[in-house]
């Protein structure tokens, strides 16, 4: 969930720092995570305050303690848990326990590139606990044992691992373990997300892989828990201090960011894994037969006739919204979605899907058989990326890690191009400003680099344009059942109802957000001209407030 109730519902946000180790973000972002009653108990959590984050390291100056001191340090940090970002910034309950010695200990056991010693606990140190939802993140060290026998005590500021001056091989290795519950992600979810990763990666595109176990798998599965892996990501997290869903700090940023999603789906282009959960992919359906024309192209159609697939929990999918007829769809998509009929139950949400939703909706549908399935990141905005520092000038930045494949699905790249608009585009943290909710520079300096790297052609962009109202409704849908079904959060799930699912929506019909979409529509008219749209246009059937 978002700060303030018009924020998107992704538990996301970041609120400023509460203390000198809130600046040092982890290097890897939460999944979004799912459905299902855990049958752990949440968590009572301790906040920071300044400098006393129960998982601070101790600086090198400090006096080494014994390796006594050591053990009984490390055991109380396991009791001390911090904060969890939440509806209304820091919160001291945690919707789930952070990690603890033991368990990391446990779990690296099953890692040959990390060296853990079992035998020797003190090896292992955590150095720092996410305050992200949905899962529980940690920071751990590695020492290696002989240097543990020696008494070493080597240790370092907050700052120095925030900006990966510790060594990744010798004297400590720096790792990122995630742990989700069972119910939520299991190995083979997490390793579809690891797949197009490795994909990415094969394509040169800036991706940290995870880490394998010694049976070869990069998810491990250990009782009730699903664990992932991964090294530090290259490069300075410039976001660290700055909530979610917010602008991007330059222009410059913002036409590096708009480059990075531009090869990455050039690189994603031919990836050929099925909608996440699914065996195959759902053979098209149309009413009457493609054009020869069409059929050379290798247009998907997701506008007629097929069963709606159920995906997995918080992603941003459009299993649903690639229907063409909105409302019998997401009938079919809800009953799929554990517990989420039964929170949408005291809402009028059919009627509600027909007066907020489906006018949007009947804008994209002549646009569906023209859609050219492919896969997104799902989840792109300036606080899932690392940045290549530019000592030379201020002016030129470059992306040097993507991070957060969470949410990422078989969708198309109209799709996913409009999720990054819609997440760092709008202040939704701020609507209530009466100019500048749109950052108009950033989003003409998006779309430039954008469209230097990978070219839109006109339906393209007219399906951008379409999907851009709409590209929420599934996520702020399975947020829904995660709130009110998993964490029995009803007043969360209430705001992701009416001012997630609802509430952006019908900003979009207001005045503000008919004119981001008519911009749009003339940036696309001046850099792609219409000489292969179809019969109807996005700025033809657009619905007014």
């Amino acid at each position: 969930m978002a700060e303030k109730p018009h924020a998107p519902g992704t538990g996301r946000t970041k609120p400023g720092p509460t203390g000198a180790e809130q600046k040092n973000a982890d290097s890897l972002r939460e999944n979004g995570e799912g459905q299902a009653k855990p049958s752990v108990a949440p968590q009572k959590a301790t906040p920071e305050h300044g400098s006393s984050h129960p998982a601070r390291v101790q600086n090198a100056s400090a006096d080494k303690p014994s390796a006594g001191e050591r053990d009984r340090k490390a055991a109380a940090e396991d009791h001390a848990q911090p904060g969890q970002f939440g509806v209304h910034g820091v919160q001291t309950k945690r919707d789930w326990p952070c990690l603890t010695l033991a368990e990391v200990q446990s779990v690296l056991a099953h890692y040959p590139s990390a060296p853990s010693a079992p035998s020797a606990p003190s090896a292992v140190r955590i150095v720092w606990h996410s305050m992200r939802p949905f899962s529980a993140a940690a920071r751990v060290l590695v020492s290696p044992p002989d240097a543990v026998a020696e008494g070493d005590n080597r240790a370092h500021t907050f700052s120095q691992i925030a900006e990966h001056d510790v060594s990744l091989s010798q004297p400590e290795a720096a790792f990122i373990l995630k742990r989700h519950h069972a119910s939520l992600r299991t190995v083979a979810a997490l390793e579809e997300e690891h797949a197009f990763m490795q994909h990415l990666a094969a394509k040169d595109v800036p991706v940290c892989l995870p880490v394998a176990t010694r049976s070869g798998h990069t998810a491990l599965a250990q009782g009730e828990w699903t664990y992932e892996l991964f090294p530090p990501a290259p490069g300075q997290d410039d976001y660290r201090d700055v909530m979610s869903w917010k602008p991007y700090h330059s222009t410059a940023h913002a036409r590096a960011a708009g480059q990075a999603l531009g090869r990455l789906h050039l690189a994603a282009s031919d990836y050929a894994a099925p909608s996440r959960g699914e065996g195959t992919v759902p053979a098209p359906q149309r009413q009457g037969t493609k054009t020869q024309a069409e059929n050379a192209s290798g247009k998907d159609d997701f506008s007629q006739g097929m069963a709606v697939p159920a995906g997995r929990p918080l992603t941003s999918s459009m299993n649903a919204l690639g229907q063409s007829d909105l409302l019998p769809a997401l009938r079919q998509w809800v009953k799929e979605q554990p517990g989420l009929a039964e929170q949408l139950a005291p809402h009028t949400w059919e009627d509600d899907v027909q007066a907020v939703l489906t006018p949007f909706h009947t804008v994209l549908r002549p646009l569906l058989p023209y859609i050219r399935s492919c896969w997104g990141h799902g989840d792109w905005h300036g606080s899932n990326l690392f940045w290549q520092k530019t000592e030379e000038t201020k002016t030129e930045a470059k992306v040097s890690c993507i991070l957060d494949f969470g949410m990422a699905e078989r969708t198309c790249v109209p799709f996913d191009l409009a999720v990054a608009l819609e997440r760092s585009m709008i202040d939704w943290l701020d609507l209530s400003r009466s100019h500048g909710v749109v950052a108009y520079a950033q989003l003409e300096a998006f779309l430039q680099g954008y469209h230097a790297t990978h070219p839109l052609g006109a339906v393209e962009w007219a399906q951008l344009v379409a999907f851009l109202p709409l590209v929420h409704v599934e996520f702020a849908l399975s947020e829904i059942a995660y709130f009110g079904t998993l964490l029995q959060d009803h007043a969360s799930a209430d705001v992701a109802y009416t001012d997630y699912l609802l509430g952006h929506a019908r900003w979009f019909a207001g005045p503000e957000g008919q004119a981001l979409l008519d911009w749009l529509t003339r940036y696309a008219a001046h850099v792609s001209p219409a000489t292969d749209a179809p019969a109807s246009s996005a700025s033809e059937h657009r619905p007014h407030a």
